[in-house]
């Protein structure tokens, strides 16, 4: 054997063991956590004698399309005492009169509209800061414009969080995708965000691991106003992650469930309404910073895309090494799946998958330094004033 075949042996070898490590370590994790998942669905709805107000915020921007449909699931939460308060921030369509003529039917709701952006501030950071110092509520639910909910969700959501203590709650929302495309690559994009903030590290107060999510963050209003809420994220486009960090930082005590049917999001469309959404923030989720862009381009290839090369080259080490990480990919789908019932077979897509999300962070890359920033609902956002608003 020559030095460079020796080497070349060694090298795939080592790939393989990685990418096997690379599923492994986590879900050897989950077990030693002693984590259970937990579905909304399952849990028991509160009741109590004095039940404590909840405010639901809603920020939307030209989401004439989703908003009514929206505002009706929320209007049918069996809940005693719940308010709605929506921002209509700057919309340029009918999204301002449909909150309006729903608000004039229904009590429970309330709209704020905004008619112009400070400076040094997002569009939906300062509508969900506004709609925060205009709310009264006890809890504090932020949710977006295309969110539905069954009628039980905060009877369930809230028993959670009275019965347990928290301080925040986060429910991953079954995610309506379609067709094979959309569905593998909102799965495998669940999965890596999952490997990536550790949900089942978030229970742990000496853990630093944090989540959030767009759909549904629902927090206790003392511990929103200890953290400084969105005051201290006005230009960070990963506002609901890092609503979870600022929160868990703070001392906040925090969990992470499924929805179970209990909240649901079309969250985009097709295969590319997933490259185009996720080009806005993929390199803010990053903070902007090329170096973990890179980092997570190896990443995912050593997690994703080398299993199914390495599976075919190489000695047999490395090739058994790729099989058990495709055989944990399969695994990690089973366990991440964006809904009940979704097979887990998808898993074996995930190589595929990996190469989907590549090519994101390096459009997203490519997008952010052309334009010298983010272009988001029509408004440019500098780079410069974008990296300094990273939390």
């Amino acid at each position: 054997m020559t030095a460079l075949t020796y080497a070349t042996a060694l090298l795939t070898t080592l790939l393989g063991l990685s990418s096997a490590l690379c599923w492994i370590v986590p879900l050897v994790d989950v077990q030693i956590t002693g984590w259970k998942l937990r579905w909304l669905d399952q849990m028991e709805p509160l009741e109590s004698q004095e039940y404590p107000a909840v405010t639901i915020i809603v920020p939307a921007l030209n989401e004439a399309d989703t908003v009514e449909k929206a505002m009706q699931s929320l209007l049918t939460l069996d809940y005693p005492r719940f308010s709605i308060l929506a921002v209509d921030d700057r919309s340029t369509d009918e999204t301002g009169a449909i909150l309006d003529r729903i608000a004039s039917e229904k009590d429970h709701l309330q709209v704020v509209h905004v008619k112009s952006l400070p400076e040094g501030w997002l569009g939906k950071n300062h509508a969900l800061h506004m709609g925060a110092d205009s709310s009264k509520g006890d809890y504090l639910l932020f949710t977006d414009a295309d969110v539905h909910m069954s009628s039980s969700t905060l009877l369930r959501s809230i028993g959670v969080m009275e019965r347990e203590n928290l301080d925040h709650l986060v429910i991953l929302p079954d995610v309506d995708v379609r067709g094979f495309w959309e569905t593998l690559s909102v799965w495998f994009f669940g999965v890596i965000l999952t490997m990536g903030y550790k949900p089942w590290r978030v229970p742990d107060p000496k853990s630093k691991a944090y989540m959030g999510v767009g759909a549904f963050n629902l927090v206790r209003r003392t511990a929103y106003e200890k953290s400084g809420g969105h005051s201290v994220l006005p230009m960070d486009v990963a506002d609901d992650m890092k609503l979870g960090k600022i929160l868990k930082r703070s001392g906040a005590r925090c969990n992470v469930m499924m929805a179970g049917g209990c909240v649901s999001v079309r969250w985009v469309v097709g295969l590319r309404g997933i490259v185009v959404g996720l080009t806005k923030n993929m390199f803010g989720g990053m903070d902007y910073n090329p170096v973990k862009a890179i980092a997570g381009i190896l990443g995912i290839f050593l997690l994703a895309v080398w299993p199914a090369i390495g599976l075919f080259v190489g000695p047999t080490a490395g090739r058994i090494f790729c099989m058990i990480a495709i055989f944990n990919m399969v695994y990690a789908a089973f366990r991440a799946a964006p809904k009940r019932g979704a097979n887990p077979l998808y898993g074996l897509g995930f190589p595929i998958a990996g190469l989907i999300v590549i090519y994101i962070i390096l459009r997203s890359m490519w997008f952010t330094y052309r334009q010298g920033g983010i272009i988001w609902r029509g408004t440019l956002y500098p780079l410069d004033e974008l990296r300094k608003g990273v939390v």
